[in-house]
This record gives C-alpha cells, structure tokens and sequence, in this order.
C-alpha cells in the first residue's frame, strides 16, 4: 500500500472554502474544484514509496509509472476516484457508450485531429460511466423529467411574459424570450425532447442566445420587470426549487441556452451519504455541493450548455437518451455485520464503491487494485495477514508492528482527511479507528459484503 499525492484542479465553478471546512486545509486563493485519485494521463497521482523498497528511500513515482513497472497499463486502470466541491453549475452533459467512444475515438483519430485539441469529442476510446455520493447537501440535474412537469413550468413563464403590461407593449421587448418559450413547449407538448435540444443549441441557438440575457434581466430581483402590483416578479409563478434553481443557472451564465434545457431535466437534492449513478446517454449537470465521484478512466464529455467550452450538438445528440427518466437513485447495500458499512451498487461493471463509518475495525476483501479515501476523522490502514506484509512483533519483542521479513518499517499508513492510498490489491488490508473517521473503498470488482469482517 501507498500513501498518495494527488493533483487539485483549479477550475472556475469550484470552491475556496470547500476543502478547508471539510478536511482542514490551508485557504485557497483559487476556486478549488476536483481532487483526483488515479492513473489518468491528465492528472495522475502519485505513490510515496516506502523507505525500504528497492527504489530507494523516500522515492516517489507517479501511479502510471509504477503500474508500467508492475507489467499493468495505466490505459486499462478501470476507474478515476475524485472530490468535487461545485461552488456553480458544472456544464451540462452526456456521456458516451463504450461502442460509441471506440468509434469516435477511432473516427477522429483518422481525421488527424489532436487530442488535446479544444474541438475534439472523444480523447480516449472509452466509456465514463459515472457515480457521484454525497459529502455536503448536494444539488443536480439528470435525466429529461416526465413531459407534463416540464410543460407546467414552460405554460408559468409564458403565461407571466403575456401577461406584462397586461397585454401592453411592454411585452415586445421580449421577442426573442417568448418566441423561444413558444417553440420549446410545442416541443414539449409533443413529447420530443430531441428537437427541443436541437432547436436551443443548434438551429435557433442564436435566437435562444438572446432569449437567454432577456431571461436573465427577468430573473433580476431589482431590474427585472413585474406585473403591476406584483412583489414577486417573474419567478412569483414558479416553484420554489425551480426559481432557485434559474437564478444560480442564470447568475453563471446569463446568456448561456442551457438555461433553457434545465427546465426539462429532473432536479435532485441529495443529503450526505446519498447517491446518483450516470449511465452513458443521461444528460445531467451538477449544481452545488461537495462530493465523492467514481467514474470510469475516461474523458469523453459531450457538452450541451452552461460551459464556454466546445459543443458538438451533433454528436450530443448521437449519444443523449431523450426518453423520460427516473432520476437514477444508486441502490445500496449495508453489511449484515454492521450498517454503517454501505455498498453503492451502481450496475457499471469499471468500479465499485463502499463507504465506512467507524470507530472499529474493518477488513478488505475486494479483489484488484483499490484506493482508499479518508473523509473525515483519523484511521489507520493495515497490511493484510497472511502475505509478505504480515503483521508481527519485531525481533519477538511482542512491542510495536512490522513487516515478517525483517524489515523495522510499521507497514501501516495513517489517513486524515482529504488523504488516500493506493492499494495494489485490496484484499486483506484492515481498516481502523479509534474514533469516529469516515473513509470510502474505490475497487475495481465487487466482493460480497456479507464475507467481510466488522469489528467494533
């Protein structure tokens, strides 16, 4: 097992604060958004090696390299493991099948088009199927809501906007707005998704531009124009969760179309230890709120609003599932042992993951390469028994912990929040708290949890 170093990426939607209240660290000037645990070639972790491996003392190496040197590809490393702190809206997006990235990939590898090329869809030919659970109140989108939902809300906005000035010329200064409204919810009405998608962000996505600023004056508590006699405005005529939500979308990003393509997704509030799981084609978008996330190793995203980056309509609408979803809650399974030992069973065959809650003492039975992320608290992470990492007293002493082969190093890592360590197979290796300390499993397979131990 090694203790990681893991790369923090700046991005604007992330936090200052997040990872500071959460596990203790220094104050960031920048917007902290991702910390990421794995071999992606983008941002790979790295191992601290143990001072009596044949390295060298100290040595450190990066996670892809010590797989190469392991006979393993970092390619085939099945999963990313991140924390995502989103202070504002991520874009929103699809993600593709495992068949429809080998294609792309392939296709645009053909085109000669460099992969780290600002309009390239498909960097690697695989699938990212993703996992997302809850470390703070966390608020998203996913999936295109049951049609009747989205009409009742498109039906409040354009009953509002005919209704300024009580039918006076005040409402022709929204053109744009009311035409993009009209055609959105005659869309809606005949249950077609897709060419609702299409009309915002490709045909008329001009038109859905300006729609989009008028949108975002309206939403202006201040500035925004109202029915005489009316305090509240235009979001006076929508549900509570729907205003909140246009007026975060909508501060971010004033002139964005996605504003527009909320308001046919489901809204999702999830508490701490809740969870969501995102299946190739589930047009989803985080809002707010900190995270732990497994995906598969991937970084195909096909965009479709709230970002400045490229969008590729064309092949976003290839790979989105525009039926109506069920918003995706991730079963789960508690241990019959313990039930602050939780399973999330997301059906992704890349990874699988389990969240802790200690004090006690937990042992691994998960096959293949795991990491180990602690979350909150303080625990310890012991060797397995019974392999050339067995624990036992030094030199018979019957004092302290060490390796069989002599070796005076205790093979055990402490773990504090917002650490984590890499384990070359899971199985085996003991988790321990003398406190309350919250820790969660990223594996590769999934193993019964009615086989693994718990003792409190």
């Amino acid at each position: 097992m090694f203790k990681m170093i893991n790369p923090v990426r700046d991005y604007a939607w992330g936090s200052t604060t997040a990872f500071r209240e959460l596990f203790g660290w220094a104050a960031s000037a920048t917007p902290q958004a991702e910390l990421w645990m794995g071999a992606h070639p983008s941002g790979p972790s790295l191992l601290e090696l143990p001072s009596d491996g044949v390295q060298g003392p100290g040595e450190i190496t990066s996670l892809p390299e010590y797989l190469h040197d392991s006979a393993q590809s970092s390619e085939n490393f099945p999963f990313l493991l991140k924390v995502l702190a989103a202070e504002q809206p991520l874009s929103i997006q699809s993600h593709p099948t495992a068949e429809r990235a080998r294609l792309g990939f392939a296709a645009e590898e053909t085109a000669g088009i460099a992969r780290d090329a600002a309009h390239r869809s498909y960097k690697d030919p695989h699938a990212k199927p993703e996992l997302i659970v809850a470390l703070t109140e966390f608020s998203a989108l996913c999936g295109f809501r049951p049609y009747t939902e989205a009409a009742t809300v498109l039906e409040s906005l354009r009953t509002w906007l005919a209704g300024l000035g009580h039918g006076g010329a005040e409402q022709q200064d929204h053109p744009q707005l009311r035409s993009v409204l009209d055609r959105l919810h005659s869309c809606v009405v005949a249950q077609d998704y897709a060419a609702a998608l299409e009309q915002l962000l490709g045909s008329h996505r001009d038109e859905s531009v300006i729609a989009a600023g008028q949108l975002h004056g309206m939403l202006d508590p201040v500035a925004g124009p109202r029915r005489e006699g009316e305090a509240g405005g235009i979001t006076a005529s929508l549900d509570p969760g729907t205003r909140g939500m246009l007026d975060q979308v909508s501060a971010a990003f004033p002139q964005d179309p996605g504003i527009f393509v909320t308001l046919l997704l489901n809204r999702v509030q999830l508490a701490p230890g809740e969870s969501i799981y995102l299946p190739a084609g589930n047009l989803h978008a985080y809002l707010h709120g900190v995270g732990v996330e497994l995906m598969g190793n991937s970084d195909n995203v096909l965009r479709g609003g709230l970002t400045g980056k490229h969008l590729d309509v064309e092949e976003l609408l290839s790979v989105t599932d525009f039926g109506v979803l069920p918003v995706p809650h991730c079963p789960v399974q508690r241990s019959h042992a313990d039930p602050r030992r939780t399973s999330y069973q997301a059906p992704f065959e890349e990874f699988a993951l389990e969240r802790f809650e200690l004090p006690g003492e937990a042992t691994l039975e998960r096959s293949g390469p795991g990491i180990v992320l602690c979350t909150a608290g303080e625990l310890t992470l012991h060797a397995p028994r019974g392999t050339g990492d067995e624990w036992a007293p030094p030199n018979g002493t019957g004092v302290g912990a060490g390796l069989t082969s002599g070796s005076e190093k205790p093979h055990m890592l402490t773990l504090t929040p917002g650490e984590s360590a890499f384990l070359p197979d899971t199985a085996g290796h003991r988790l321990s708290a003398a406190a309350h300390a919250q820790a969660f499993l990223a594996s590769s397979t999934f193993a019964s949890t009615d086989r693994q131990e718990y003792r409190p």
